[in-house]
């Protein structure tokens, strides 16, 4: 055989076991413990994926609180609104209740019983008497 034919047989074969032999070998070793700082990776990994699974479901946790959150605070902004409409109508049913009571004053009581100037309650154009 002449140098050229071995060379180019030997590329070949050269060429197979640099480019499949490491993945051969990866796939055989996939599952197993290669090294102990292999073994520490894996392990941390794995704890990685446990802290971010938890990261996760607590802020899923959090979504889910915020949304009570804010429909909690929609029902409270409603009630406000409703309670400042019945404070206004509270409001107004007291200042209606003072003047009935007024007037049932000025009824009732005599003018003489009551504390209350006569001068200020003559018409202006009225001759004293």
């Amino acid at each position: 055989m002449d140098a050229a034919r071995v060379r180019a047989g030997l590329v070949g074969r050269v060429r197979s076991v640099v480019t499949r032999g490491p993945i051969m070998r990866v796939r055989l070793l996939t599952g197993r413990v290669v090294t102990p700082e292999v073994a520490v990776l894996r392990d941390e990994l794995t704890e990685l994926r446990t802290a971010l699974d938890r990261q996760r479901d607590e802020i899923a946790g959090l979504g889910h609180a915020l949304a009570r959150a804010e429909a909690e605070r929609e029902q409270l902004a409603a009630r406000v609104d409703t309670l400042d409409g019945d404070l206004d109508e509270a409001r107004r049913l007291n200042v209606r209740l003072a003047e009935l009571t007024d007037l049932v004053t000025e009824v009732v009581l005599p003018l003489h019983d009551r504390e209350i100037d006569i001068e200020r309650l003559r018409p202006h154009d009225a001759e004293p008497q």
